[in-house]
């Protein structure tokens, strides 16, 4: 794209009321911003992207869909304040030459901490002591966990936030397994086959992009390979785990237990949340992981940051045509 001064139209298509004040500094570069407010309709999305050469997107419910992507002959350049993209349709937008710029790395230290912390509290029941003592009881002996050091982790995925998760589990003294789709190796961490991640893990971190080769990646096969006293975390989307397949094996006592951050549909049927809510020894959190003030700070940062360098014909965090 030319630069600043030809002032092109960029959109803001579903800003919350606190997000505002963190575009200032996108309204100021670029006066031509358009700030639209609150959740999209399909229709509402379309009218407010329709005249835009830059679409900004701030959360991973709009849906960015081919049939959309179509009708915006504009278009040059979609901004994510997100490090995935399963929201958009980057084949689509391939196809017309539309950019997609992402934040990799943003969040990755409120992920990561997220991981260990919703695993710590987990599988040592903190919730479940902390609420046995405000009966009054003293019964110690009924919340035994595992010591994280000693123990191997195993983490799906080795990008910017599964590294990020390696290293910590390596600081707590956890023997490091890796797998990654593209073969890409890490220091420190022993890469296996997928296979053999699931089956020598006690605790197993999902850190993939949700995408047409991801989705379902752990199913029934893959957690019946995983150790009877294993854990699962889920930090990463949704459609990674077959949530069913997995309820079913914690329900049965075939699994230690599971974290899930995330949900196929989000947000869920209240039916259907209570149901995996009720399951035993799973934490269900409402994809809170990167919900820090200080991620905040750098998503925002980032996509303005992307936006700006592509308006200069710089190429910023694009994701692959």
């Amino acid at each position: 794209m030319s630069d600043l001064g030809t002032t092109p139209t960029v959109s803001v298509v579903d800003c919350g009321g606190e997000d505002e004040a963190r575009l200032a500094r996108l309204v100021e570069a670029v006066p031509t911003t358009e700030i639209h407010m609150g959740v999209p309709s399909a229709d509402e999305l379309l009218a407010r992207a329709r005249c835009a050469q830059v679409v900004v997107t701030l959360y991973t419910y709009t849906s960015l869909d081919a049939a959309l992507l179509a009708q915006l002959p504009e278009l040059e350049l979609i901004a994510t304040r997100t490090a995935g993209y399963s929201h958009i349709d980057a084949a689509q937008a391939a196809r017309q030459g539309v950019r997609v710029a992402t934040v990799p790395s943003a969040t990755a230290p409120s992920v990561a901490e997220y991981v260990f912390g919703a695993l710590i509290a987990s599988q040592r029941r903190l919730f479940e002591a902390h609420e046995s003592t405000r009966t009054g009881a003293w019964d110690y002996a009924a919340f035994r966990g595992f010591e994280l050091m000693g123990s191997t982790l195993g983490v799906i995925g080795l990008g910017t936030i599964g590294r990020r998760v390696a290293r910590l589990g390596t600081g707590f003294g956890m023997n490091t397994l890796g797998w990654t789709r593209s073969g890409r190796s890490v220091e420190g961490v022993e890469s296996v086959s997928l296979d053999e991640l699931l089956t020598r893990s006690r605790v197993v971190v999902v850190c993939l992009a949700l995408n047409e080769e991801t989705r379902g990646i752990i199913g029934p096969l893959e957690l019946a390979r995983m150790r009877p006293d294993a854990w699962l975390v889920n930090a990463a989307r949704g459609g990674l785990i077959d949530e069913a397949a997995l309820s079913e094996r914690l329900r049965d006592g075939l699994l230690g237990g599971a974290v899930l951050d995330v949900l196929d549909e989000e947000p869920p049927d209240p039916a259907r949340l209570v149901g995996l809510a009720e399951t035993p020894n799973l934490l269900v959190t409402p994809h809170i992981a990167w919900h820090t003030g200080a991620s905040l700070e750098r998503q925002f940062g980032e996509t303005i940051e992307n936006v700006l360098a592509f308006l200069r014909g710089e190429e910023r965090n694009l994701i692959p045509l």
